[in-house]
């Protein structure tokens, strides 16, 4: 395996190759995913994706999302690094990491107080684990979010982590309200 190439890719400009590439790269990683709480859960738009190529072959991605949020009376940048995905004949070597490290680069420049993500500590535990080793901690509480129907939804695995506030995170983290992310779980 030659060095792996890892690009930003503002939304705007994904090719349809791309678009065609990451389609079935998350098809692979989120085959447990049903198809319909897909569509109307992850709705919201992202601003750039994180890809990796090795040998000009697309086999990662990672989706980068922001929004302004309230919480508490206080006002913040939520981001969100999601969707990490790579391709299963080329994982355990680093791909996720880089992707992962590579996308909060992005999200501090950004200005995003804290980012965000979903992950399930016993279907996804090599994910979590990886999270947990650059920082994310998990929430003990539940999250909600409003699905393509208007719907308030709510949620367990979610994890935060600290990108220009530490202070907002703690506060995040330590309220017993709950976080509402919008419109979208990502």
């Amino acid at each position: 395996m030659k060095m792996i190439k890892i690009v930003l890719v503002p939304e705007i400009e994904l090719s349809d190759q791309q678009k065609l590439g990451v389609e079935e790269l998350e098809r692979q990683c989120f085959s447990d995913v049903d198809p319909k709480e897909g569509e109307e859960c992850f709705c919201a738009e992202s601003f750039a994706r994180i890809l990796a190529y090795n040998n000009n072959e697309l086999v990662g991605c990672l989706t980068l999302h922001k929004r302004d949020r309230k919480f508490d009376g206080r006002e913040l940048v939520l981001g969100g690094a999601v969707g990490a995905c790579v391709a299963e004949y080329v994982r355990g070597r680093g791909i996720a990491t880089k992707m992962m490290k590579k996308g909060l680069e992005v999200l501090r420049e950004q200005k995003c107080d804290v980012a965000c993500l979903n992950a399930d500590p016993v279907k996804r535990k090599t994910a979590y684990m990886l999270y947990q080793r650059l920082g994310f901690k998990l929430m003990k509480r539940k999250i909600s979010f409003e699905d393509i129907h208007g719907n308030i939804r709510y949620d367990t695995g979610t994890m935060f982590i600290p990108l220009r506030s530490k202070e907002i995170f703690n506060h995040i983290m330590n309220s017993n309200k709950t976080f509402h992310y919008g419109k979208g779980y990502w």
